[in-house]
């Protein structure tokens, strides 16, 4: 089960604000160019080395901060609100199977398929 944090806890090493955590990742905001990028940051050895998932919001901190809150990573694949995935690979949930709905196929700009893109070109739609 992830635990939310009342309030962003600061993270040196990322210059970013840790939002939650479960057992297996930190969720880690940051600015990066003209997005905030969510990153799940794998607790082990690596913690400090890299991410394995990523996620690129618009610029306001707010719907960030909302969207993780909401967000249920043992059972929700990612977050909602985001407008590209920067990583290549695309985060399962352990228990996905309990929110199909909510865990369907979503293109790089974090649109359902089946509801095609709101990106004109999107590369996922046909």
């Amino acid at each position: 089960m992830a635990i939310h944090h009342a309030a962003p806890v600061w993270d040196d090493h990322w210059q970013g604000y840790e939002l939650a955590a479960d057992g297996t990742h930190r969720f880690v905001w940051l600015w990066q160019g003209f997005n905030i990028r969510l990153i799940a940051i794998p607790r082990d050895e690596t913690d400090s080395w890299g991410y394995d998932h990523a996620w690129c919001f618009p610029r306001d901190p707010e719907a960030v901060t909302a969207a993780v809150a909401a967000w249920d990573p043992e059972t929700q694949d990612e977050p909602s609100g985001w407008h590209k995935r920067p990583t290549a690979s695309v985060r399962r949930a352990p228990r996905r199977d309990e929110e199909p709905d909510y865990n369907r196929p979503r293109c790089v700009h974090g649109c359902y398929l089946h509801e095609g893109c709101r990106t004109v070109a999107c590369p996922e739609m046909p």
